[in-house]
Formats: C-alpha cells, structure tokens, sequence
C-alpha cells in the first residue's frame, strides 16, 4: 500500500463534486442489499458526462501513466456511499491475467473516513470465498496478528458465524485516513474494508473517487 498526497488539488476536487451534484441521476447501484443500496456510482471517463469529466479523467491518465506507464486498462467512478464496505477484494480485472491496482482518492478531509489494507489477497470473489471458509476453520488454532478490531472502527465486519473478527488474524499493510486529495494505492486482490464511519451520526454519506488500473 502507498500513500500519495496532493494527488489531486482543491480545485480538481471541487469539479468532482460539481460533476457529482450536476450528474448523479446518471449513477448506477453498484451494492444492493434487503435494506437498500451501498453505494452509488459514476463513471468517470473521455467518452462522457462533459468537458470538466474529459478533462479530470485526461488528468487522471497523466497520474496512472506515471505509476504503470504501460497499463492495458483504467476505469474510474465517483462514489456516494451509504454504509461501510466489509472486507472485500477489488475483482476488477480478474477475468485476466494481468496485475491489478485500486486508487482510493479522497474528497475530503474526515478522520472517521479511513480504508484499511492487508497484505493477504484473493485473486477473485470466489477466492476470498474460499479464504474465509478455511479461516473459519482454522481459526481455533490460529493465533491474532493484531488488535485491530478493538482500536479502529471495524464492528461491521466482525463474522458473526465464528464471533470474532478476522481481521485480527490479518498481516496488517496500512491504513488510509482520509485527506481531500489524497490517495492510497494498492494491489487490488489485496482484502481491504472501509471503516465503520456510519457510526457517528454526523455522516450520513461518504464521497471519494475510486481508479482500477490493469497492467
């Protein structure tokens, strides 16, 4: 995981905003559950939305082709989310054989919005599937790698068939607290989760600009 700051100015952020407030009725629903939708999303790209999107996304380029200057693919979205994401891999991509990476870029600054990264990954869905299942079975026998789940906001993802957490049986890569600008990066089949941030009641909503870069 790394972290970048100033990854985009104030002025680049506020456009994204502008793009959101000005396009949202174009978002789709990526996350659906009984109780309503995760979050939403907007695509971000040249073909588009406007000349302010075609440019942010031509911008955006600039940044990837710096990191992975011969990347095969990027995608880009505006995100709103309405509850915390458990812990999850990034399957963007996973129908090849290619490496790839997730950009998190935050719009604001808010100590409650953070992402945690661990170092274990799953290729794909059914990977992770696969992962937690023999984690569950391995548990009683495995030792903790941390107390994570006492010091950060992570009561959403505690696995209530097993009534513990396992991201205390997780090797911990970083932490990301949100800073309007600012980006992590890393490996996309990395397992990864948001903080639990629905807990204060000042947020109702959570903003942030996501990439995934094949290469």
């Amino acid at each position: 995981m790394k972290i970048i700051d100033n990854f985009l100015n104030d002025g680049q952020v506020q456009t994204l905003k502008d793009i959101w407030d000005q396009y949202k009725d174009k978002s789709y629903v990526n996350w659906e559950t009984d109780e309503g939708y995760i979050d939403r999303r907007l695509t971000i790209s040249d073909q588009t939305l406007d000349d302010e999107c075609n440019n942010i996304y031509n911008y955006i380029l600039t940044l990837v082709k710096k990191e992975f200057p011969n990347y095969i693919d990027c995608w880009s979205a505006l995100q709103e989310q309405r509850v915390p994401h458990n812990i999850h891999i990034d399957d963007y991509g996973s129908d090849t054989d290619g490496k790839r990476y997730t950009y998190i870029i935050a719009l604001d600054s808010v100590p409650e919005f953070k992402a945690i990264v661990w170092k274990e990954t799953a290729w794909d869905n059914n990977k992770l599937h696969e992962f937690v299942q023999q984690w569950g079975k391995l548990r009683p026998y495995k030792k903790k790698k941390s107390n994570i789940s006492e010091v950060e906001d992570l009561e959403h993802t505690i696995d209530k068939n097993n009534n513990s957490y396992i991201c205390d049986y997780l090797e911990m890569d970083g932490i990301f607290e949100y800073k309007k600008g600012s980006a992590c990066l890393f490996d996309a089949t990395q397992l990864h989760c948001s903080s639990n941030w629905v807990k204060y009641p000042q947020h109702k909503t959570r903003q942030l600009l996501q990439i995934h870069v094949l290469t």
